[in-house]
C-alpha cells in the first residue's frame, strides 16, 4: 500500500523541517560572519572532502547543482586556502580538487557538527528506529542517484 496523500505531505513537511533546523542550527554554531562559511560552502567542501581527488564536474554531479554554480564556490574555497586543484599528469585539460591541510581541518569541524546536529535531531528515536531512518534514507538516496560513504 502506497502513502495517501496526507502522509506524502507529512513527510515532505518533516523534510523540510530537518532541513530548516540544520540550516539553523549551523548558522547559530558556525555563524558564516565569523567563519567566512556559508551552509553551501561546507556541502561543497564536505563533497571534496570525501571523494578527493575530484573533479568539479563530479562535485556539481553528486551535489545536483549546476557546474557554474560549483566552480563560484570552489574558486571561493580555493580563495581561502581550503581547496587546492593539480592538473592530471595524465590528462591535460583534467583539474583535480582536493583539500588543503587547511581545508581538512575545516572538513574535520564540520563532519563533527554535522555528527553532532544529526545525533541529536534523532535523539527521541531509539537506536533500531535510529539504523531503520539510516536504511531507509540511504535507500532512498540512492535510488534518486546519490551515494555517500
Amino acid at each position: 500500500m502506497s502513502l495517501s496523500d496526507q502522509e506524502a505531505l507529512q513527510i515532505n513537511q518533516a523534510l523540510f523541517s530537518l532541513t530548516h533546523a540544520y540550516e539553523a542550527r549551523m548558522a547559530r554554531e558556525n555563524p558564516p560572519d565569523q567563519t567566512g562559511m556559508t551552509l553551501y560552502d561546507c556541502a561543497v567542501l564536505m563533497v571534496i572532502g570525501q571523494f578527493a581527488p575530484i573533479q568539479a564536474r563530479e562535485v556539481a554531479r553528486r551535489m545536483d547543482v549546476a557546474a557554474s554554480t560549483i566552480s563560484v564556490y570552489v574558486r571561493r574555497l580555493t580563495d581561502k586556502g581550503m581547496v587546492a586543484s593539480r592538473r592530471d599528469p595524465n590528462d591535460r585539460r583534467t583539474w583535480w580538487l582536493h583539500l588543503t591541510e587547511v581545508g581538512q581541518f575545516a572538513y574535520q569541524q564540520i563532519v563533527a557538527g554535522t555528527v553532532r546536529y544529526t545525533r541529536d535531531f534523532f535523539s527521541s528515536l531509539s537506536a533500531p528506529e535510529q539504523q531503520t531512518l539510516h536504511s531507509l534514507l540511504h535507500k532512498v538516496a540512492h535510488e534518486l542517484g546519490f551515494t555517500w560513504q
